[in-house]
């Protein structure tokens, strides 16, 4: 499993909401985990997955005009772990 957030941001256009909204409808059908929050949006799921979900994401709003798509991608933070226990320290 990895983790992406994800930040679009449509450029040239004052009505960027419509581009996003359709950006993240494409999400919905990917198979991915989404959380929308107000500065990005998080996706989780099986890798390729993931990749493939943030392409689409990326390919809708370029298909609309100019856009930026920044992502930090981590197989770690974000990610649901399994009950993991951590070491004991001094040991």
């Amino acid at each position: 499993m990895i983790a992406c957030q994800l930040s679009l941001y449509p450029l040239g256009t004052p009505a960027y909401t419509p581009v996003i909204k359709e950006a993240l409808a494409v999400l919905e059908q990917c198979g991915v985990e989404i959380e929308v929050n107000a500065m990005g949006t998080i996706i989780r799921g099986e890798e390729e997955a993931v990749w493939r979900a943030a392409r689409q994401l990326f390919q809708v709003a370029a298909g609309r005009g100019e856009a930026v798509l920044v992502m930090t991608v981590s197989n770690r933070c974000g990610c649901k772990v399994a009950n993991k226990k951590a070491p004991a320290r001094g040991s």
